[in-house]
């Protein structure tokens, strides 16, 4: 017989928010980090992110894959762009349309950043951090949801 298992409470849900609030503040760049990359805001940060996904996407479609309003991905796009993240390029096929594109200093400063949570997470005793990686696609599925149900 299948072991019978508990409900999900508030509780749990609380938990585990909790949870990955502290996972992400231990993870944030330190200042020394965020010299060698730059300071971003959290939405600046989001619209990169989806940016480097995607490969190339509108700000209609980014907009709605952020979950994030028209208005704040705009000024994020200017900011970054005068930042020298990200450019704007004519649609493949569309003249009238306009695409956004990661930037080589972006990719590099993401890959920057990303070699620093790993080293990071590399100091974390190794059964923790195998059961995380395991949760990964969850985490993402749910980051997903989050950002396809804004509140």
């Amino acid at each position: 017989m299948a072991a019978r298992e508990e409900p999900i409470t508030d509780e749990n849900l609380a938990d585990f928010a909790d949870a990955i609030r502290e996972i992400a503040r231990q993870l944030a760049l330190s200042r020394e980090d965020l010299r060698e990359i730059g300071s971003l805001t959290g939405t600046e940060v989001a619209v990169i992110r989806e940016v480097h996904r995607s490969t190339r996407i509108s700000p209609t479609r980014l907009a709605a894959a952020t979950g994030l309003k028209r208005s704040n991905v705009s000024t994020a796009i200017r900011s970054l762009e005068a930042r020298g993240l990200l450019e704007r390029r004519t649609a493949e096929g569309n003249d009238r349309s306009v695409e956004l594109v990661a930037t080589q200093l972006a990719t590099e400063n993401l890959q920057r950043m990303r070699s620093i949570w790993s080293e990071k997470l590399r100091r974390v005793p190794e059964p923790l951090v195998t059961d995380g990686v395991r949760a990964t696609s969850a985490l993402r599925d749910l980051a997903k949801y989050f950002a396809s149900h804004p509140a």
